[in-house]
């Protein structure tokens, strides 16, 4: 959810959109190995909290580079 946010590879945050969205743009021989780089890239490079957008490899095409801080995240939790 995150990740293909900040990537610009799709604006919804429902599963189900984000996967339909994903399919369109990614030929089917690559679904599984790009589920595992998404996953790795944000547990490594694209952190929710802090994400390291100078070590990022696709920081030159990214459109939330240096500012990701806030997009793809959940909104915060009001609490009474």
């Amino acid at each position: 959810h995150r990740i293909s946010q900040r990537l610009g590879l799709t604006v919804h945050s429902e599963p189900v959109h984000i996967e339909r969205d994903l399919m369109k743009l990614f030929d089917r021989t690559l679904w599984d190995p790009l589920s595992h780089t998404l996953i790795f890239h944000g547990r490594r490079i694209c952190t929710a909290r802090k994400p390291a957008c100078a070590a990022c490899p696709v920081q030159d095409t990214c459109p939330s580079a240096f500012h990701a801080e806030n997009v793809g995240r959940k909104p915060l939790r009001v609490r009474n």
